[in-house]
C-alpha cells in the first residue's frame, strides 16, 4: 500500500495554520477552562459548535474571537 497517498490528509493539515474545529476536550485545554466553563460558553453562544454526526465540535474562529475579546457579551 503506497504511505504517500494515505498521507494527503496530513499534508493539507500542515498547510493550514489553524485546524477549523476542534474537540470540546481540545477547546478547553487551548482556552485554559473547565469542562463545565465551555458548555456554559457555548450554550451562551459565545462558542460556536457544529455537529457531525454524534460528534459535537468547537469552530476554532470562535475560540480565538473569544480570546480576542471580540466574543465579550458585555
Amino acid at each position: 500500500m503506497n504511505t504517500r497517498s494515505m498521507s494527503h490528509c496530513d499534508d493539507d493539515e500542515k498547510q493550514s495554520a489553524n485546524p477549523l474545529a476542534v474537540s470540546i476536550e481540545t477547546a478547553c485545554k487551548l482556552v485554559g477552562v473547565g469542562r463545565t466553563t465551555m458548555w456554559v460558553l457555548i450554550k451562551s453562544g459565545r462558542v460556536k459548535t457544529l455537529s457531525i454526526g454524534r460528534r459535537r465540535l468547537v469552530v476554532y474562529s470562535s475560540l480565538e474571537k473569544l480570546v480576542s475579546g471580540a466574543g465579550a457579551g458585555s
